[in-house]
């Protein structure tokens, strides 16, 4: 009995510090899609919807693809307009102002980015220097049902 408790334990403890390991790894230490992945699913649950987020905003920024950038934004949005502080209330007034919230430096921070080593944390996920962050919405009030979970553009430092 003894013998067999002490194995769960010591199986408890390697899951504990695998799953450990992969939050530890700073962003330069990734240097796998699997350890990536392991850390998505260590701070978000999974994987799957981020990579996949990520994959497609980087396609669709580098397209120019307005009406697909703009609808994965959650408003209201703060950005940096000609000096001025205004918020983006919905998908065609971001089409509206693109050129002025996508600006040249945001696009390359968006396309240069590798998804192995992308920065995150529990805020959020990170491009370039902070350029762009994105992070889950519940559609729900419970969040517990991940169907109901979607990415979403939270921020944009332009």
């Amino acid at each position: 009995m003894i013998r067999k408790t002490a194995l769960v334990i010591l199986a408890l403890l390697g899951m504990l510090i695998l799953s450990y390991s992969a939050f530890a790894l700073q962003p330069d230490e990734i240097k796998t899609t699997e350890q990536m992945n392991a850390r998505l699913d260590f701070l978000y649950g999974s994987h799957d919807k981020y990579h996949a987020f990520i994959d497609q905003l980087k396609k669709d920024v580098a397209q120019e693809n307005k009406k697909a950038v703009a609808g994965v934004v959650k408003y209201p949005l703060k950005v940096d307009i000609q000096g001025k502080r205004i918020a983006i209330q919905n998908q065609q007034q971001f089409i509206q102002y693109y050129d002025k919230i996508i600006t040249p430096k945001i696009k390359q921070a968006v396309t240069d980015q590798q998804f192995v080593g992308i920065f995150a944390n529990y805020q959020g996920i990170m491009f370039g220097s902070g350029q762009i962050w994105l992070s889950g919405i519940c559609l729900d009030k419970s969040c517990r049902d991940p169907k109901k979970l979607v990415v979403r553009i939270i921020a944009i430092n332009n």
